[in-house]
């Protein structure tokens, strides 16, 4: 009988596995990896890294996961770089239909680009709001403030991501975008009344049931929930499945960011313990402004000790039973990125941005 599966998305030390990953990887089985710019240097060498991965993978389907949104949050680049979604959300105001289509094709080179080279889950779309108050963190990985047009959008991703070829997850729930504070600095809380936060949450509520995974934000909600940040919340990760009707798996945000305290171990447990089926150890040393590309030794040993809770049974099965869209062809990828050349030059002329497929 097969060990069962540790929830833990593992974060790749370097260019190689070490002896020291690839026993940790035999011994405890992680559904999932996750690549960083430390991971990633070539196509050759990420094929080689992806590869090793899968073979060494507990699930049918290997999860090697990727931020991969556009902008600032793009890890591979050998494909070009594309604009930040907030262009998208500006592009709906003057011509819905053609901002929904061209967000579609940006989902789809998104995966495109991580399938070329044996990665197949494209950790986005963030479903976050722009707001006033968005913290730079956030702020133009945001397609725009109106919960209406993030939800079009955000589905246009999702779409165009399994037509590339790799599955999705949608972030950062139940919502990032109403915070003036940085979840890798500090723990913010959104002192918002009930009918705000769902209207923050619309998003993700429209999407959940097209939706493989959702990722939580570390961010405490009072109005939900007094004590707890949504990670650690069982009254809002129970939201989440009861009244968003969301049937796939929720992964919690990586455990090394600063919003959470406590030892990196009983972390993971306590996120488990509220209702999350994951957790991303992303074992980065983390610095403001996102994960850093340097790798958390310390921590990597903890959890190599650590004795966290097995995958929940629904959880397990629901990961060994995902199955990955099939790989675009040349001819398809060319035809794609061809229709997002066309129609990224007849772009208004507000928009701007650093595009380089």
């Amino acid at each position: 009988m097969a060990a069962p599966l540790a929830p833990v998305m593992l974060g790749i030390g370097g260019l190689t596995l070490s002896l020291a990953e690839r026993e940790y990887i035999k011994t405890h089985q992680p559904f999932a990896f996750i690549l960083f710019a430390r991971s990633i240097e070539n196509v050759a060498q990420v094929q080689a890294l992806t590869a090793e991965l899968a073979e060494l993978s507990a699930t049918p389907t290997p999860l090697i996961a990727i931020d991969q949104e556009g902008g600032r949050v793009q890890r591979l680049t050998f494909g070009g770089r594309l604009p930040p979604v907030q262009c998208y959300g500006q592009w709906f105001a003057a011509a819905p239909e053609v901002a929904t289509e061209i967000t579609e094709l940006h989902g789809f080179l998104l995966a495109s680009q991580l399938r070329a080279v044996g990665a197949t889950w494209v950790l986005a779309p963030c479903l976050d709001l722009a707001l006033p108050e968005t913290h730079a963190i956030i702020g133009n990985r945001a397609f725009s403030g109106n919960p209406a047009v993030v939800a079009t959008l955000g589905a246009a991703v999702l779409r165009g991501i399994k037509a590339g070829g790799c599955l999705a997850c949608l972030k950062h729930a139940p919502g990032h975008g109403r915070t003036s504070a940085d979840t890798h600095v500090q723990m913010p809380t959104v002192a918002a009344p009930t009918n705000v936060l769902e209207a923050d949450a619309a998003p993700f509520k429209a999407l959940a049931a097209q939706a493989d995974f959702i990722m939580t934000a570390h961010i405490k909600y009072p109005a939900w929930d007094a004590h707890h940040a949504a990670t650690f919340s069982a009254t809002i990760l129970t939201m989440m499945r009861a009244q968003w009707g969301f049937k796939g798996l929720i992964l919690a945000d990586d455990l090394g960011m600063h919003a959470l305290s406590g030892p990196y171990a009983e972390r993971a447990t306590q996120a488990l313990q509220a209702g999350c089926d994951a957790v991303i150890g992303a074992l980065s040393i983390v610095k403001q402004g996102m994960a850093g590309t340097v790798w958390d030794k310390e921590n990597f040993k903890v959890l190599a000790q650590a004795t966290l809770p097995a995958m929940a049974p629904h959880a397990s099965q629901f990961v060994q039973n995902l199955q990955l869209p099939p790989a675009p062809t040349a001819a398809e990828n060319a035809q794609k990125l061809a229709r997002f050349k066309a129609l990224w030059a007849t772009r208004p002329t507000a928009i701007e941005a650093m595009v380089t497929v």
